[in-house]
């Protein structure tokens, strides 16, 4: 039994102990769902406990180790695995610098003089070679070998040791911890936050290739003293259904959830299916820990049990409420540099909370909320609203209204004379336009399946008659997001921002038609999750992600684009599904379209061969389709 395996079923053990027998049963059934084995141990346990007098004298968190201690299968941790001047391949260990349940990580050098090359070489322990944990540590390997991105740790090399064991070759990196970075150089919000915007860039990265990492933490990222951010340890990452990989998915098995409890992720801890929503939840916890020194649920550390139910439960205090609640706590020099030598500790923690309170605590909420098609749609999403938060626009995790856009206006624009003159006339024609809108939204309320699409239709026209009815279109969309949680009524909205997005790309409106894109996104993709078979909101997905991810490319965002074309090539192979044979010839070339886009992208950021690859599959849609010229470009491209 692995220490993973066992740290799992002693947290359900606790869990179930808390709960009155009575209920136990169905407690067991709901979070071992599909995991007959887990569910059998956990029971074994249980029935121990309630015949056992000897079982009632060791507390659960001794059992383990005693239950360890009768086998072979775990050394403990003060054992050396191996010796300073142990050799693998070309290089000699140095020091040991990290050691973990899986495996140990040493400091090495080339010994054979060809170069002086200091590496990080992390190996199996041994005494833990499990069968699970070798398939673990080769699946890290093989995902590693696939990522290249200057925020993630690169592999450099592989191998086994003489006895058999496999061992990485990693990128030293020389750094800090993140939360240790910012708080030793007193780093402002503003730092902080670009900081984790690099760290969204990794992480988004990851996902395109379809692996999701399952561990973001402050420990597994190191910032180098260039202040560049680098993202470790996919020891745990789990690998997306995807028609590229040549790693087998039964390797990622459901039943074994190994995670950082403190940044697990709700359906993590319930033992759910993992999407890329899960590592956006942990990059919200990540974000919290940055900009408040606490963590969403209490101190790190504490009961298992406790934290497991917060997690799945509570909801996070805000952080602007947060850093005000513990007096005893320092607050991170996350506001700025001190002003005064005499300002109080007090004062302090009243001036970050400032700066938390509205956009930040919205942004962040969003990210940890319990329900994953509520999150952000992808880290990307999520670092591009921080990103409009540092340009002083409006966010897309706070609801529109006219006040907080024109709050958001007057920080950008200042606040001469003039320009308050211009804005109040605005303000003024744009009441009594979203006075109208305002209505129509309360009336579409009651009887939202009658005249929701009339409404829209009627914002449609009137975004493109002037300015000020864009602004009233926002804030008739974020009425009817407010008042109302049925998903048809997202599905219109984001069918009407696909729409005006296209209206004001045809006008020559890129930046307005690039919100728009990214608008309608954020609808369908919540829509999408609940009913994948809603073939009008993939149509929409795709035309809005190719639409955007073409707009992201022109202005050099080549990781923006990649993630816009991908979701429109997962759209597109959604539809083609749905249509099964019956798929016609447009289907298919928007397959191919798809397929080209993201290969085309691919190929400029750094990944020749996964980019041919798609390259390929497009020319094959397109000679069976007939097309001929673009199959003679496609092979144009795959020649040089």
């Amino acid at each position: 039994m692995t220490r993973e395996r066992w740290a799992q079923i002693r947290q359900i053990f606790d869990a179930a102990l808390e709960r009155p027998p009575q209920v136990r049963a169905a407690y067991l059934r709901t979070v071992c769902a599909r995991d007959d084995e887990l569910r059998r141990e956990v029971e074994n346990l249980l029935e121990s406990h309630d015949t056992s007098t000897d079982f009632l004298s060791t507390p659960a968190a001794q059992l383990g180790q005693a239950l360890f201690a009768r086998g072979d299968s775990f050394r403990g941790d003060d054992a050396d695995d191996y010796a300073k001047g142990y050799r693998v391949g070309s290089y000699e260990f140095e020091r040991r610098i990290g050691r973990g349940g899986m495996g140990s990580v040493w400091l090495a050098s080339r010994f054979d003089h060809e170069f002086k090359k200091q590496v990080a070489i992390k190996l199996v322990r041994r005494g833990t070679d499990s069968e699970e944990i070798l398939r673990r540590f080769r699946i890290e390997r093989q995902l590693l070998a696939g990522l290249d991105h200057p925020n993630i740790a690169r592999l450099i090399d592989g191998g086994s040791t003489p006895d058999g064991l496999p061992f990485l070759v990693m990128e030293y990196v020389q750094g800090t911890r993140i939360d240790h970075y910012c708080e030793s150089r007193k780093l402002p919000i503003s730092d902080r936050l670009h900081l984790f915007r690099a760290v969204c860039s990794a992480v988004q990265y990851a996902h395109q290739n379809l692996v999701v990492h399952r561990d973001i933490k402050t420990g597994n990222i190191l910032v180098t003293p260039e202040g560049v951010p680098k993202l470790l340890d996919f020891g745990i990452a789990k690998l997306l259904p995807g028609d590229s990989s040549n790693v087998d998915l039964s390797q990622t098995r459901p039943g074994l959830r190994p995670m950082t409890l403190d940044y697990a992720s709700p359906e993590q801890v319930r033992g759910e299916p993992i999407t890329t929503a899960t590592d956006v939840y942990s990059l919200g916890v990540l974000l919290y820990k940055l900009l408040t020194g606490k963590m969403p649920y209490g101190v790190e550390g504490r009961s298992q049990t406790a934290l497991w139910h917060a997690i799945t439960e509570k909801e996070p205090l805000k952080p602007s409420t947060v850093v005000l609640v513990d007096g005893k706590t320092a607050a991170p020099d996350a506001t700025q540099k001190l002003e005064a030598l005499s300002e109080t500790r007090d004062s302090a923690r009243k001036r970050l909370r400032k700066k938390l309170a509205g956009d930040l605590d919205s942004i962040i909420l969003k990210a940890l909320r319990k329900e994953a098609h509520h999150r952000y749609v992808s880290a990307e999403q999520f670092s591009e609203d921080i990103k409009r938060y540092l340009d002083g626009r409006p966010v897309i995790a706070r609801i529109d209204t006219p006040g907080y856009r024109l709050v958001k206006s007057f920080e950008r624009n200042g606040e001469g004379i003039a320009a308050a003159f211009v804005i109040g006339a605005a303000l003024i024609s744009i009441a009594a336009v979203s006075q109208h809108y305002a209505n129509l939204a309360e009336r579409a309320e009651s009887a939202v399946e009658r005249s929701l699409g009339e409404t829209r239709h009627q914002l449609v026209a009137a975004y493109s008659r002037a300015g000020q009815v864009q602004q009233s279109f926002d804030v008739a969309s974020a009425a009817y997001a407010a008042n109302s949680g049925d998903p048809q009524v997202r599905r219109d909205l984001g069918l009407a921002a696909n729409s005006l997005g296209d209206q004001l790309l045809a006008a020559g409106n890129r930046a307005a038609a690039r919100e728009r894109y990214t608008a309608a996104l954020t609808h369908l993709d919540a829509v999408a999750q609940i009913n994948s078979g809603d073939l009008t909101v993939q149509r929409g997905v795709l035309g809005a992600a190719n639409e955007l991810g073409a707009l992201q490319l022109e202005a050099g965002d080549l990781l923006a684009a990649l993630s816009s074309y991908s979701r429109a090539l997962r759209a597109a192979e959604t539809i083609l599904a749905a249509e099964g044979t019956q798929a016609g010839a447009a289907t298919r070339e928007a397959v191919a379209q798809a397929n080209r886009h993201v290969g085309e992208v691919l190929i400029r950021n750094g990944a020749p061969e996964a980019g041919a690859a798609k390259l390929r599959k497009a020319l094959e849609i397109y000679e069976q389709l007939s097309l001929g010229d673009r199959a003679a470009e496609l092979r144009s491209q795959l020649l040089k």
